[in-house]
């Protein structure tokens, strides 16, 4: 009986094994399949040669400055690039207007997030906005939450930025009044991703994440996140990048970045759930203009599970905090950068002897150059440095000019199915053919003149575009604006001369000193003297 028992296990087992490997050889010939004819569609365009077999071009893009490898193979091999990916896979790299633009704006769901980059997303923040795809789902999505973020809707939480932008100079201000110094030295990019926490709780939720305070040291969800955004430049995060487009399940090995992600997405939990309680039990007719009440109202939100709920707000917190939060110091910077730019938007926000109205702030109509300076700073430093799609079927895209190596001189290119698609948003926002000779300078009166869309996608992707352009842009514009105007009311900006900032490469574009590992970004206040 009992060699019975082993004989039945034995082939039991042996079933399972022939059946795991038979998905693997599946799997396998699949992934050659694909990667045999990508090649073959794309043996004309041109790209540079790779390094490595294993890792192809990826670690060369990984360790050099961000975007920087983009320029430098742009200049040589033309809109369109082949990049040899991890393990011979072929990637496209996109800059030409024409076809960035009917990827991004005219045949969107023809080009959905690869299955990777959505894994992430479903394992980070849930089964939300971020990872649907198809349009009838995408909007369903966006119908939940999107009234609340229109230009009306976003008017009443301006006083909500203020108050909390002046928690953050009232801070400075007393550090100003302990010390003997004119100035002192602020590590803006940690304020502003405080801030930028703070504003999407409060304005967002009338839920205070309080990480703002003396006591935030210890706040746990800025914690997570931090811990998740600022731990990418690292060998292992490069390993998980490389490899999570071909092997997407990659992402649920135990790592320390999946610790991250299960950490955050924990934290991000337990806030939303106490929010979504809280806004039931206060009921839908508060009055307010938050993105909670807008949800509770929206169309099946009553027959959302408490998952999906969930995944909402953990899409719209974690959304809402790392891009805004990195771009506000990269602005800061800029502004400390130039003291002519900083001068003519004091000049700007101090118009009136009262802070700026929502009229003042919204559009460009009333504070053209505050509005000019954070278009370029979205130009020359996007959080977002690829929006990266795969191509769900053979698709012919148009082009604006022919590919460098097609003897026909054709305006399209087959893509064929599985092609994983980069829009460096770095080229297309310093593309000097659209920008002029002067694009890789900061310069925010090029967006004073009228001529912007004279050539091609002469306008920002930091947002991205069409379908998926993101629905908390005016939100995010609005704090960032109302930000600058408090501080530039009441101080000087000026960089730290021996400590220079150079970008690197993490959940988004970040700043920090140059040769240091972690992100910071000191900049030197001082009050204005009048």
């Amino acid at each position: 009986m009992f060699s019975l028992f082993l004989t039945s296990h034995h082939l039991l087992v042996r079933a399972l094994l022939d059946v795991c490997a038979g998905y693997l050889l599946v799997l396998i010939a699949r992934i050659l399949y694909t990667q045999i004819r990508t090649a073959y569609h794309l043996r004309n365009v041109p790209g540079p040669k790779a390094p490595s077999w294993l890792w192809g071009s990826e670690w060369d893009l990984h360790k050099a400055s961000p975007g920087v490898r983009y320029l430098e193979w742009k200049a040589k091999h033309g809109d369109v690039i082949k990049i040899q990916g991890a393990l011979g896979r072929n990637l496209l790299a996109v800059s030409d207007p024409r076809a960035a633009k009917f990827i991004l704006e005219e045949n969107v769901f023809d080009f959905p997030k690869p299955q990777g980059v959505r894994e992430w997303f479903r394992l980070l923040v849930g089964e939300g906005l971020l990872f649907v795809e198809g349009k009838e789902a995408h909007a369903r999505e966006r119908r939940i939450f999107t009234p609340a973020l229109t230009t009306n809707a976003i008017r009443p939480i301006l006083a909500t930025f203020y108050a909390l932008s002046s928690k953050m100079t009232d801070a400075w201000s007393a550090r100003l009044d302990s010390t003997s110094s004119d100035a002192i030295i602020e590590d803006i990019q940690w304020w502003t991703n405080r801030l930028s926490l703070d504003n999407i709780g409060l304005a967002g939720f009338s839920y205070s994440f309080d990480s703002l305070s003396s006591s935030s040291e210890a706040n746990p969800l800025a914690i997570a996140l931090e811990a998740l955004t600022n731990s990418a430049d690292n060998f292992s995060s490069f390993v998980m990048k490389a490899l999570f487009y071909t092997f997407p399940w990659i992402l649920s090995i135990p790592s320390e970045k999946s610790k991250h992600i299960n950490n955050t997405r924990e934290e991000l939990g337990k806030v939303a759930t106490r929010m979504w309680n809280q806004a039931k039990e206060e009921g839908a007719d508060t009055g307010r203009k938050t993105l909670m009440d807008s949800m509770i109202k929206a169309d099946g939100a009553d027959e959302m599970t408490q998952e999906q709920i969930a995944a909402q707000l953990r899409t719209l917190v974690q959304a809402g905090y790392e891009t805004v939060g990195c771009t506000m110091a990269w602005l800061i910077y800029e502004i400390a950068r130039h003291p002519m730019v900083q001068s003519r938007i004091r000049e700007e926000v101090t118009a009136t002897p009262n802070e700026p109205t929502f009229e003042d702030l919204h559009g460009a109509e009333h504070m053209p150059f505050l509005d000019a300076t954070i278009k370029e700073t979205l130009r020359l430093h996007p959080p977002v440095l690829e929006l990266t799609h795969v191509a769900a079927k053979d698709t012919l895209v148009p082009l604006s000019k022919p590919l460098p190596n097609d003897p026909f001189g054709k305006l399209d290119m087959l893509i064929p199915k599985g092609t994983i698609i980069n829009v460096p948003v770095n080229l297309v926002q310093a593309d000097p053919d659209v920008w002029g000779r002067d694009a890789a300078l900061f310069k925010p009166e090029r967006w004073l003149s009228n001529n912007n869309s004279e050539k091609g996608m002469r306008d920002v992707l930091a947002f991205s575009a069409g379908p998926r352009i993101c629905p908390g842009r005016h939100f995010a514009m609005l704090e960032m604006k109302a930000t600058i105007a408090l501080v530039l009311r009441q101080f000087t900006l000026r960089p730290v001369p021996t400590k220079p900032i150079e970008p690197f490469w993490s959940f988004v574009v970040r700043p920090r000193v140059r040769g240091e590992k972690d992100s910071s970004l000191p900049v030197l206040v001082e009050r204005i003297k009048y």
